[in-house]
């Protein structure tokens, strides 16, 4: 695979972190409460995307095409696929997600979708990705069981969904503030997601 200079692919980035992962686990270094090695990855791959400034896919002369953020926006943190791609392929139009039908999107319905821009590979900025990763022993350490921070956050999404009022992650990162990281609301909404499981659903237009 070729890439513009200063840019990596989504799937290498996601191939890297696994690595850096396992000898994280090996060494005994990832804290309670942070789930199987699977969602442990996909939490750590869906905030690098969230963290990234820009985002495109490169064509088929190797040159960088800006992308829209929806791309890489999660539905369940704790999986590695949205509604567009599938973390570890990396392409535009790999998901693993179910339609509202229960089945995958077909050739025909993907290509009405992204165009010329179906199966095109994923980039991001190569700084986003190493500036994260500087982070990521520290954010997987601790001991996620004793954080009421992180504990009230979950309950405050719950208490939305069961209000009934409008939740979105936008609605409920308003009103949680800064008493989160982008990183432990993903696992707030994550827990949340467990008692409620239509959280994980996408949802990019509720409220219309």
């Amino acid at each position: 695979m070729f890439f513009e200079e200063g840019w990596v692919p989504l799937s290498e980035v996601t191939g890297d972190v696994f690595r850096r992962l396992q000898v994280l686990q090996s060494e005994g270094r990832i804290g309670k409460g942070h789930g199987s090695l699977r969602a442990v990855l996909s939490v750590t791959v869906w905030d690098i995307c969230e963290a990234t400034a820009k985002l495109g896919v490169t064509g088929s002369d190797g040159t960088v095409i800006a992308a829209s953020r929806d791309l890489v926006a999660w539905a369940d943190p704790t999986q590695l696929f949205n509604e567009h791609l599938n973390l570890q392929i990396g392409n535009v139009g790999s998901s693993d997600l179910l339609d509202a039908h229960g089945e995958l999107p077909d050739a025909e319905t993907l290509a009405g979708r992204y165009g010329p821009f179906l199966n095109l590979p994923v980039v991001i900025p190569i700084n986003t990705y190493q500036s994260s990763v500087g982070y990521m022993a520290e954010e997987v350490g601790g001991d996620l069981t004793t954080d009421t921070a992180l504990i009230d956050g979950a309950k405050t999404i719950l208490s939305m969904a069961e209000g009934g009022a409008l939740l979105t992650r936008e609605t409920a990162r308003a009103k949680i503030g800064t008493a989160l990281s982008r990183r432990k609301f993903k696992l707030a909404w994550a827990m949340a997601a467990a008692k409620r499981p239509e959280l994980n659903k996408p949802n990019r237009w509720l409220g219309l």
